[in-house]
């Protein structure tokens, strides 16, 4: 074999080892996170790269219904009770205890994900807010009543919010847990550690 073949060979290979060198090392930043492989397909989809990129149906456990108590009555029955009806009382308090309780997906404990939503301040100091609730629609927990729990995401914060961006979506980056809290606004489902909070554009 010449001497001018056994030289291009060689270039060659040169060029394949550092076209793919950036691919190996793109796939090691990217390795999923432990406990990935038992999460539910439809959230292992929401994988990007680096973290889970969750909607808030993700959060509930697949055939779960917070107001699945509603099928035990006549829904006609219902429509024509008033708000202070023995009956009606009793389905109020029924769902306000599956609202507190719902389940959470327990498989995402300690995974990396990220969630828009909107904040309801709960710790406020004069930096800004560094405890708050994460809820899917403005006005959740102050003007209307709160969602189930695991539709509320207690957050911790080291980079506080400022006042003026406490009523825009956010985007909240950081390490899921399924412990909740019991705040004085609604029991959360879910606590996250936020490690990046920015705008939803």
């Amino acid at each position: 074999m010449s001497q001018r073949l056994i030289y291009g060979l060689k270039l060659c290979l040169l060029s394949v080892s550092l076209v793919l060198l950036p691919l190996q090392t793109s796939y090691a930043n990217t390795a999923k996170p432990e406990g990935f492989d038992q999460l539910p397909f439809k959230i292992q989809s929401r994988w990007d790269g680096a973290v889970l990129d969750l909607d808030w149906e993700d959060l509930i456990p697949d055939g779960y219904r917070a107001d699945a108590i509603l099928d035990q009555y006549d829904p006609e029955k219902i429509a024509q009770l008033t708000d202070d009806d023995p009956l009606m009382l009793e389905i109020m308090a029924k769902l306000e205890k599956a609202y507190q309780t719902a389940p959470v997906v327990l498989t995402l404990n300690s995974q990396p994900v990220r969630l828009g939503g909107y904040v309801v301040p709960l710790e406020i100091t004069p930096d800004g807010v560094t405890e708050f609730l994460l809820v899917p629609f403005f006005g959740a927990c102050v003007h209307v009543p709160p969602p189930p729990s695991n539709q509320i995401i207690y957050v911790k914060t080291e980079i506080p919010l400022l006042e003026k961006q406490l009523e825009d979506a956010v985007w909240v980056s950081g390490r899921l847990s399924v412990t909740g809290e019991n705040t004085a606004l609604a029991q959360a489902g879910y606590t996250l550690y936020a490690e990046h909070i920015v705008p939803v554009e």
